[in-house]
């Protein structure tokens, strides 16, 4: 059984009182591409169509005028009431393996007292995810995911630090192969988002 010491303290932190542990209340909601909800905010440039799942540039290539236009990923931003702890992704990419990122904007009282905000970022990478749907060169070509093993669906969990808003991005490998049908197809399709809000903050 947990004991709590009235006069604990921890060595550095001499004005941090002990703490009660919290208990959260959890509720979970399910998102479904392509992502219409009034408290999603779509942000690519693609105007997509796909039915496997919603595809989203990792990055904004050159135009050829000059060496990158210096703009970030496409995001899927979704807001909630109460603070979200985690956050699920579910989906394919292109190209495995792939990477899914998310971005947090945390609560107002999420910084210790004195913290740095330069020093950390509230942002989260999971790689190395081998679940791959068929591109169009593929099933043009007559091709089945029975022939090919990491065909199939990859999922990502962030446990994250309470937030009302979350940014989500995803993205392949980098074919470029002279001869591949889509060397530059680095999109990851995200199928399924999953929140999970703490209504005790």
């Amino acid at each position: 059984m947990a004991t709590e010491a009235a006069d604990k303290r921890i060595t550095g932190y001499p004005n941090d009182p002990p703490r009660q542990r919290k208990a959260l209340n959890l509720t979970t909601y399910e998102y479904e591409f392509p992502f219409n909800y009034p408290n999603v905010l779509v942000d690519r440039v693609w105007v997509g169509g796909e039915r496997h799942g919603i595809e989203l540039f990792p990055i904004k290539t050159t135009d050829g005028s000059t060496a990158t236009t210096q703009t970030p990923s496409d995001w899927i931003v979704i807001e909630e009431d109460h603070p979200m702890v985690q956050v699920a992704v579910i989906g394919s990419a292109c190209t495995p393996p792939g990477s899914i990122l998310v971005e947090c904007d945390t609560i107002d009282n999420f910084r210790h007292d004195g913290e740095n905000e330069r020093a950390v970022s509230a942002r989260f990478r999971v790689d190395n995810l081998w679940g791959m749907h068929l591109r169009a060169d593929l099933l043009q070509q007559g091709g089945s995911y029975h022939a090919l093993p990491v065909a199939g669906m990859s999922c990502a969990v962030f446990e994250i630090p309470p937030s009302h808003r979350v940014r989500v991005a995803g993205m392949g490998a980098i074919p470029a192969w002279s001869e591949d049908g889509y060397p530059d197809d680095v999109h990851y399709s995200i199928r399924y988002i999953r929140t999970t809000v703490a209504e005790d903050y």
